[in-house]
């Protein structure tokens, strides 16, 4: 993370912690000057996360949506932009080679990722939510290392002291890492907590990491920052993906995978 993204963050969540503040404030609060700070809420602003008024800053009306303060539920999402997130699984999918070591980050797009497996093939999985296990455990040649702890029934993810132990002492050949928001400068970002670390854990022992996110995620920013998007190997989104965020991947040669909708069958 750059210096101005961590300043960004930290703008941002002095902004929500106060839910009012002002230029001159901030500016003394962070030591730069009043440009900076300009320049910091503009871009904060056209992110839909806070809003100016005469020299005034406060938390926009769409911040529980786009900042993360509204909990994420995974029944929920699994309802929304099917057609993409079923087309980008399936395409993530083409990724897995036999007797590969995976980490299947949670949520649901990832979540429906070995639908679109060789039920028959060899795979060691590692993950820490519930509807992963399931699908996982449904697989004859599939074993499982899963990471348990506290269970988020919302999420249907684990956490635990011992289960970030337990990933930080292991290795995979690919992880496939969900998110909840994607930004140019403020990076890739879940709304919960317990899962940066879940995060930073599995991407951090891997020999690649793959993000997979639709295109409704981007420009997004929710409150927990876990990765910049010139951290992963691999991007797999739909043909939404903006072309902005296509240029700063291709030109740090980072490969952009895009899929076409595919409608279920069952």
């Amino acid at each position: 993370m750059t210096k101005r993204q961590s300043r960004l963050e930290a703008v941002l969540s002095a902004v929500i912690a106060d839910n009012s503040t002002t230029i001159k404030d901030l500016t003394q609060r962070f030591a730069v000057s009043e440009m900076t700070i300009r320049r910091d809420i503009g871009a904060l602003e056209e992110a839909g996360l806070v809003r100016t008024y005469r020299g005034g800053v406060i938390v926009a009306a769409r911040q529980a949506r786009s900042a993360g303060v509204a909990s994420y539920s995974l029944a929920v999402a699994e309802t929304e932009h099917l057609a993409e997130k079923r087309a980008i699984a399936r395409l993530a999918a083409k990724f897995i080679e036999p007797g590969d070591v995976i980490f299947l980050d949670s949520g649901s797009t990832v979540g429906c990722i070995l639908d679109f497996v060789d039920p028959m093939l060899e795979l060691t999985v590692f993950c820490y939510s519930l509807n992963v296990f399931n699908m996982a455990a449904s697989r004859k040649n599939t074993r499982i290392v899963f990471a348990g702890g506290i269970y988020h029934p919302d999420s249907q993810c684990c956490d635990s002291p011992e289960g970030l132990v337990l990933l930080n002492r292991s290795r995979s050949a690919k992880a496939f890492i969900s998110a909840n928001g994607l930004h140019l400068e403020l990076g890739v970002t879940t709304p919960g907590q317990f899962d940066i670390s879940i995060k930073r854990a599995a991407m951090a022992n891997t020999a690649r990491s793959i993000l997979v996110a639709d295109s409704s995620k981007c420009g997004l920013v929710r409150t927990g920052h876990f990765a910049d998007l010139d951290d992963f190997d691999i991007v797999v989104s739909d043909a939404g993906f903006p072309e902005d965020m296509r240029q700063f991947l291709s030109e740090r040669h980072i490969e952009v995978a895009l899929a076409l909708p595919v409608a279920r069958t069952d």
